[in-house]
């Protein structure tokens, strides 16, 4: 299995997809379905179809946060993760912090990693073998070894609301970070902390696109990534990673 080639499909994906998003960020947003909670746009739409339309020549499923699973995922067999949009509130409130994430896995493991900043037009893409890159220059993660001098970036979930005695707990483990980053996208915030300029992500309750292409680019730049309840595909119960093993250590 040639991964690079798989690589080159997904940047080509991203790059057909972040056309369409970022001429679409400049015009009123068509809303598709919104509640206290959630939001869904035509640009989430429009975004998949130029992803799937490119990775539909490969033989692999593909679970997108969109229309859950094209093709049916065959056990032990390679799948595409995507999120064609991750930040849509903030691109609906004309926030230029979102991205385009992709990921290609084979049960647990990841094979390769996308994460396109549209607006900025950064491209973070990685394998294992090859390395990590942002816009063809090498990227790794940050050398920061103690939380107390780390940046954690994180979200709250979307789906379960914290009981007091949740959110305290919560409140503690980011306190020992120096400081705290809500961007509202976890795709950009794990490539952030692939490149460095973010120590560490943690979040909890959080769906399996949101975060499988950034992170398998921190675990490609060295970093630490632990995911809990993976297999519950497509949901994550929690996720935390790291630019290094002891910056996870609270």
């Amino acid at each position: 299995m040639d991964v690079r080639e798989y690589l080159e499909l997904a940047v080509t994906a991203a790059h057909r997809a972040g056309i369409i998003l970022s001429d679409l960020f400049r015009e009123p947003c068509e809303v598709i379905y919104e509640d206290e909670r959630d939001i869904k746009l035509l640009a989430d739409r429009e975004s998949e179809s130029a992803i799937i339309d490119v990775l539909e020549s490969t033989p692999f499923a593909i679970l997108s946060e969109e229309r859950g699973w094209i093709r049916e995922y065959v056990m032990n067999e390679p799948f595409w993760v995507i999120d064609p949009l991750d930040g849509t509130l903030n691109f609906s409130r004309k926030i230029p912090l979102c991205a385009i994430s992709i990921a290609l896995m084979k049960g647990e493991e990841f094979l390769l990693g996308v994460v396109y900043d549209f607006m900025r037009q950064e491209l973070f893409s990685g394998t294992e073998e090859g390395g990590v890159f942002l816009n063809n220059v090498p990227i790794k993660v940050s050398n920061i070894k103690q939380p107390k001098h780390g940046i954690v970036a994180t979200g709250l979930p979307v789906f379960r609301p914290y009981t007091e005695n949740e959110f305290q707990q919560y409140v503690h483990e980011l306190r020992k970070y120096r400081r705290v980053r809500f961007l509202g996208s976890s795709a950009l915030s794990l490539a952030y902390v692939a490149c460095g300029r973010i120590d560490a992500f943690i979040q909890d309750e959080i769906m399996l696109w949101d975060i499988a292409g950034g992170a398998a680019l921190i675990k490609f730049a060295g970093g630490t990534v632990k995911i809990y309840d993976i297999l519950g595909v497509p949901f994550a119960k929690k996720i935390r990673t790291a630019c290094s093993e002891e910056v996870l250590k609270l």
